[in-house]
């Protein structure tokens, strides 16, 4: 292949340019050189210009954040979030109890495992309205704003009518696109579980789902006591659900009031 230097003194053009620096990449380590060339034609010709090799790790970042944007967009898509929570964040989340400060603490340690790409797992169960739908949007939200990692959330009651609308010819996604999601994101968060009707279907459905995240990072939160879930689902759900959690990742979520209700 011709240089470009090349092709320009064929046609009559210098192509002057004078070495002013080299430096490493900080990323890699790759030896970088610093130019000052005459520029060619259009309305700056025969003007000079400091030109600095751009390295090729950085276009690839460039490239694989282009990748992760597009993905980030998929999940936030099929992501379904009550519109109460749409605005939830850990930094507008107000705790009134000791185990709600703890939780945001558990929280903070659950995405830091996340981002480093260890496998994270943790359910917040208790009573209704106390902020446990708020707090999973939070860490949704931190981890795809900050450390662009997938995570996709699922809201179990809505879950049986998002998984029959994409049989329909009209949907955006199949069934298919759907388990898929459910199995490479890179957290996977099931809202409500328990309040989705339980019967021998839903329970197939979940156990299926449960299935595609082994040894992957998710959070499950629900009303349901622990003993409770056992009762509703039986010892092989329950066991997909609590998998690789010890006694610290079962976190109770109490209050003395409705989170719901924190400004009435």
């Amino acid at each position: 292949m011709k240089k470009l230097s090349d092709i320009f003194e064929k046609r009559g053009l210098a192509l002057e340019r004078e070495l002013v620096k080299v430096e490493k990449c900080q990323n890699c380590d790759k030896e970088l050189k610093t130019f000052r060339m005459q520029i060619i034609g259009g309305s700056r010709n025969g003007e000079w210009a400091t030109v600095t090799e751009e390295c090729d790790c950085i276009l690839a970042q460039q490239v694989l954040e282009a990748v992760n944007r597009t993905k980030l967009k998929f999940f936030r898509e099929l992501s379904i979030l009550n519109q109460s929570i749409k605005q939830a964040t850990l930094e507008n989340y107000i705790p009134n109890h000791e185990s709600q400060i703890i939780a945001i603490k558990k929280a903070i340690e659950f995405i830091e495992k996340v981002s480093k790409n260890k496998q994270a797992r943790m359910i917040y169960y208790g009573e209704s309205g106390l902020g446990k739908s708020h707090l999973a949007v939070g860490i949704e939200k931190l981890l795809e704003d900050k450390f662009y990692k997938t995570a996709l959330f699922l809201e179990v009651p809505t879950l049986k009518q998002m998984v029959k609308a994409s049989w329909t010819k009209d949907s955006n996604y199949s069934e298919l696109e759907l388990m898929k999601a459910v199995s490479e994101a890179d957290l996977l968060i099931l809202d409500d579980v328990g309040a989705e009707g339980i019967t021998p279907w839903t329970k197939e459905l979940l156990f299926t789902i449960l299935n595609l995240r082994l040894s992957k990072s998710l959070l499950v939160t629900t009303n349901l006591s622990l003993s409770e879930i056992y009762m509703e689902y039986g010892p092989k759900i329950t066991d997909r659900i609590l998998e690789n959690m010890s006694k610290q990742d079962m976190l109770k979520v109490e209050g003395n009031q409705s989170y719901r209700l924190k400004n009435f």
